[in-house]
């Protein structure tokens, strides 16, 4: 398993390039085991520089998206190696309907197998200290707005795992915490209606009630309840036919450099037409 990172990009054109190239190979342009254009023809279609490129490659290649042997060139990676605890390569992910979809699917499933026991764990295990926490972190939900309720959500959780006192479960803290952040970001600027992001503060406190007063059945119950709804979410957001998607289409781009923003504007324009007019090479 990779191991769990934040967004780590570069600035200027390499950052760029990257997040073209590695939008553009999570949103499919290119399969997986596909070997990628020769060097100096991606470069010229994203019109940067060779070395520029070679710094992007290399960058893509530490998210487990590209692989690279001399004489062979540059082929995409199976998705098996990308790296999903990667900020980045999430947020590219997340970048349309079905991917998020089939993300907040196999999320709800790994959540399923592992949070309803933590909470239960909690329950018996937690500190006085780490009970009133929780409760506390519902109180502060009442009146968050959703930006802070979202990062208060994400502590709630990872509090969660921490009071089990298993290391192994308290392990997941830094995982758990790209993933859930990813997944409330994208449902808060990229959903509506019934399917936007939706702090919930009645169920986290009553779960944070159950943990307090050591009530572990209650606790596993609600935890369970809780991504069991989500998963049913999931299922129903993939036959929706996108009604309720407001965000970007699958592999736009993201900010651009902070500076230089006119030859950004251009670059990232090329980018759009790379899209339409460059063909992978045979493996």
């Amino acid at each position: 398993m990779s191991s769990p990172q934040q967004t780590s990009l570069p600035k200027g054109a390499t950052r760029l390039t990257v997040h073209a190239l590695g939008s553009q190979i999570v949103a499919g342009r290119w399969t997986p085991e596909t070997r990628l254009p020769h060097e100096q023809d991606l470069a010229a279609v994203f019109g940067v520089g060779r070395n520029v490129l070679r710094e992007a490659v290399k960058v893509l290649a530490g998210k487990g998206l590209i692989r690279t042997a001399r004489r062979y060139g540059s082929c995409v990676c199976k998705k098996s190696d990308w790296n999903f605890f990667d900020a980045d390569v999430l947020s590219w992910h997340l970048s349309d309907l079905d991917q998020y979809a089939r993300f907040l699917h196999d999320l709800t499933e790994l959540r399923l197998c592992i949070e309803p026991r933590a909470a239960a764990l909690a329950a018996r295990r937690a500190t006085h200290e780490e009970r009133a926490r929780l409760v506390a972190l519902t109180d502060s939900l009442e009146t968050a707005s959703a930006l802070d309720a979202a990062a208060i959500d994400v502590e709630f959780h990872l509090a969660i795992l921490e009071a089990t006192h298993n290391k192994l479960m308290a392990g997941f803290r830094q995982p758990f915490s790209v993933l859930l952040k990813a997944l409330f970001e994208a449902a808060r600027v990229s959903l509506s209606g019934k399917y936007a992001y939706d702090s919930n503060p009645v169920i986290h406190r009553a779960l944070a009630v159950a943990i307090r007063d050591g009530r572990e059945e209650e606790a596993f119950a609600l935890v369970y309840a809780m991504q069991a709804r989500n998963h049913t979410g999931a299922t129903d957001l993939a036959t929706s036919q996108g009604e309720w998607w407001i965000g970007p289409p699958a592999g736009a781009l993201g900010p651009q450099s902070p500076s230089g923003a006119s030859k950004g504007k251009t670059r990232v324009a090329r980018m759009k037409r790379a899209s339409k007019t460059i063909r992978p090479h045979s493996p």
